[in-house]
């Protein structure tokens, strides 16, 4: 379990009239007018903000939007804001700027009552850890909150400097994300399934080492499954593969052999003329993925294979989509391995941003046991990495 100083643990009666800073993860989807179009982060994080508005306390919300190069307007975050104002019973204020102002509105601020700050990416002391902004920050609180998940793995000021200043204690959603984790690593009940997709298997190498050794069937997906293909011989056509990448894929179908654990990859694949809605695409075997196309997506011979996997599992740990998910006609993949996980017996944990989206779009978010707002900080977790969030904080003793 937890052993960090958590919101869970911490006597309500402390709270009220306190000045409570929460570093929050509010970077939800925007659209080029830099209107929300998905709220998973910010719902996430509402429970602990409203525990603190009931508890008394003046509750300060910071978090980052995108990334931003020059204060894009579409990046502030006005419009979450106007999200809580709308979709929650609680009294925002929101400092559209970084400065004297920020402590001026403060100053008005009543208890019960939030204050949304500007995008922490505004202002350049937030990604350099600029221990004078870290100063600024904490000078606005008594105490400081981290509820960021999705960020625990970056050393930006509020996430690792500003704990130094201030008693720092974790909000209900990172509490939940670490002990969901650690009881999905050390007590997963079997059979344990992981399905994978994604882009590169570089950038997984250390989770298909740690999960190897935990899992005993891997269902790999996604643009990842090609370098796998090429490491057995099969031709990709004009697919995305990692040439340097080969040796290490053998290397983990050799382990995963050893362990007992049975790697299963795309037996047929849609391929695609070019990466578009409106193009040519047809299913083919992986022995034949023809050298002028594409592979885009699973095939519906493979998504029967899975789901006889996902539904002989006890547990199940989705991380990365199977195909370009993003283009509606290269969807279909994703979409239908969500549904089948939705609908099986097993506990059922998803983490990974475009892994969330695709429940999201789908609606099956509520179908899942747990969906982690992280992505590099839900994998470097899972990894059994050090997250610089968690260790900016002390252990209780």
């Amino acid at each position: 379990m937890c052993k960090k100083p958590c919101l869970s643990n911490y006597s309500v009666y402390k709270l009220k009239g306190k000045k409570v800073f929460v570093r929050a993860d509010l970077n939800d989807p925007i659209n080029e007018k830099g209107e929300l179009i998905g709220d998973m982060r910010i719902r996430a994080t509402l429970p602990t903000i409203g525990y603190l508005v009931g508890a008394g306390a003046k509750v300060i919300v910071a978090s980052h939007m995108g990334r931003p190069k020059n204060k894009e307007t579409k990046y502030s975050l006005c419009n979450v804001k106007k999200y809580l104002s709308k979709n929650s019973p609680f009294r925002v204020h929101f400092v559209p700027s970084w400065g004297d102002e920020v402590k001026d509105i403060l100053k008005l601020l009543r208890d019960g009552e939030v204050l949304l700050l500007q995008n922490l990416r505004f202002h350049p002391g937030e990604m350099s850890n600029d221990e004078e902004f870290a100063k600024f920050l904490a000078s606005l609180a008594d105490i400081y909150i981290f509820e960021a998940f999705g960020a625990a793995h970056r050393k930006h000021a509020s996430i690792v400097s500003v704990p130094k200043f201030l008693p720092s204690m974790l909000g209900f959603l990172t509490e939940k994300e670490i002990n969901t984790i650690n009881r999905l690593i050390e007590q997963a009940k079997k059979p344990f399934l992981f399905i994978l997709g994604g882009k590169k298997v570089s950038d997984k190498i250390k989770l298909f080492e740690r999960l190897l050794e935990k899992a005993q069937t891997i269902c790999i997906g996604g643009a990842m499954a090609c370098t796998f293909f090429k490491a057995m011989g099969y031709e990709v056509g004009q697919s995305f593969y990692e040439k340097d990448a080969i040796t290490t894929a053998n290397a983990i179908m050799k382990k995963a052999e050893q362990n007992g654990c049975k790697i299963f990859l795309p037996e047929d694949v849609m391929v695609a003329k070019t990466i578009s809605e409106n193009t040519e695409t047809r299913y083919v075997s992986r022995k034949d993925i023809p050298p002028d196309m594409h592979v885009v997506d699973i095939g519906p011979k493979t998504f029967e294979t899975y789901k006889k996997e996902i539904n002989s599992a006890n547990t199940i740990l989705w991380n990365g989509p199977m195909g370009i998910y993003e283009i509606p006609k290269f969807s279909w993949g994703s979409k239908s391995i969500a549904m089948a996980i939705a609908m099986s017996k097993g506990i059922k944990i998803c983490g990974g941003g475009d892994t969330a989206e695709v429940l999201n779009s789908s609606n099956l978010i509520s179908h899942f046991d747990h969906v982690s707002t992280g992505g590099g900080a839900f994998l470097k977790f899972l990894e059994g990495c050090q997250l610089p969030a968690l260790e900016a904080i002390s252990d209780i003793e």
